[in-house]
């Protein structure tokens, strides 16, 4: 692999022939591929090389035994990552071109996407919510923190102004922004919605912010007792489904960074949002969007975000919002800036590797590997969006609505 993390020529096996090939069982998957304009090689169990693509090969795809050959010739995206997981398959190269794929495979799972729906139906949507965030953030929080950025680790996108900053920079200056907006000022009260591991009430605390975290994230909560407690910063942390929540007080201003893609039900979010922000209060919220509501990979859904966890829907969002007497400020598409995030995030967990895989073992490794990578590619083909917001609540509270 040479310095741009194309695969080098030198040294590799000739291409085979078509009768080895067909004999490989990869007669579908080379069908399907043959003029693709992604370039890459595969590396066959007994050794063989396939190359797909004209130029040199941008990526390597290694099949290590016959469960492979079964995943890769089933073209289908899902079976692939399964593969991947069990350690089947490996992938090198650049890692964003194998994802120029993706539209040229299917991803049918019917019993996954279903169950995402039954299980809130069976269960309630607030213990559906729990099993859902236990399964993707209650890990030791040094296993996220080998992949965010050390100084902010903030698990939402910074805001670029040039690709060549650093995410610290540009996290600090979303921060900046919020603080800004939000006309925060020593001795308000804020309340953040899925606090994470505390980059932005740590910013908020040392500009003199009194802050709430409410999570129901377990491990969360431990790590920020921990770190308030090193800090010497007096945060109120609560245990709790927003949806669930019932607040004693209200609060200056509200920010959710990167929380309302697990908060689907936009109207209960809204009211929720009425109910804890004082009159003329300001709300921060921003996170990753799609234009189709609950549309989530196989992949995604099994190993990353169960539940009916759901990318942002703008006009959804924004349909519900104008049936309440909360007001839209101002927006911005933040795609580019979660690109260049994901793909930072992306190097700094593959150059923590071998502490990953020591820490937390090779399958968790690779489920985020994956997923990491992924999600980058989703930002820079424009497959995914991501909006930052100003929402104002009226100067009195009111029942009355908006006229239709």
């Amino acid at each position: 692999m040479n310095h741009n993390g194309e695969i080098d020529r030198k040294g590799a096996a000739p291409a085979i022939s078509k009768e080895t090939e067909e004999a490989g069982g990869l007669g579908r998957f080379a069908g399907q591929f043959a003029k693709t304009s992604v370039p890459f090689e595969v590396i066959l169990p007994d050794g063989a090389v396939r190359r797909f693509g004209e130029g040199m090969p941008s990526f390597r795809v290694t099949l290590k035994n016959r469960q492979a050959m079964r995943a890769i010739t089933s073209v289908d995206e899902g079976r692939i990552g399964d593969a991947y997981l069990a350690g089947d398959i490996d992938i090198e190269g650049d890692m964003l071109r194998p994802f120029e794929l993706r539209g040229s495979m299917k991803d049918f799972h019917l019993l996954v996407a279903a169950w995402r729906f039954i299980q809130p139906l069976l269960f309630g949507q607030i213990r559906t919510n729990r099993q859902a965030i236990t399964a993707h953030y209650d890990i030791d929080p040094e296993f996220f923190l080998s992949f965010l950025d050390p100084k902010t680790p903030c698990y939402t996108q910074g805001v670029y102004e040039r690709a060549d900053e650093t995410l610290d920079v540009a996290t600090l200056r979303k921060f900046d922004y919020c603080y800004e907006k939000c006309q925060l000022k020593p001795g308000d009260h804020i309340l953040e919605i899925g606090p994470g591991w505390g980059a932005w009430m740590e910013y908020a605390s040392r500009r003199g912010v009194n802050c709430t975290g409410i999570t129901i994230s377990k491990v969360s909560i431990d790590y920020l007792t921990r770190r308030g407690k090193e800090l010497g910063l007096d945060w109120k942390l609560i245990d709790a489904d927003l949806l669930a929540y019932q607040a004693d007080r209200k609060y200056d201003a509200i920010v959710i960074m990167g929380v309302i893609e697990h908060l689907p039900n936009y109207a209960r979010v809204l009211e929720k949002f009425l109910s804890l922000i004082k009159p003329g209060g300001l709300i921060f919220l921003d996170g990753s969007a799609c234009t189709k509501k609950y549309e989530l990979s196989s992949y995604m859904v099994k190993y990353i975000y169960g539940g009916n966890h759901s990318f942002l829907v703008l006009h959804d969002f924004l349909d519900k919002l104008a049936q309440t007497p909360l007001e839209l400020i101002e927006l911005f598409n933040d795609r580019q800036s979660y690109f260049l995030t994901f793909q930072q995030w992306a190097r700094n967990f593959d150059r923590n590797r071998e502490f990953v895989i020591e820490h937390f073992g090779e399958f968790n490794y690779r489920r985020f590997r994956l997923y990491l990578w992924g999600a980058a590619y989703e930002f820079l083909s424009r497959s995914l969006d991501c909006y930052r917001m100003i929402i104002r609540a009226p100067d009195k509270q009111t029942l009355v609505r908006p006229a239709r």
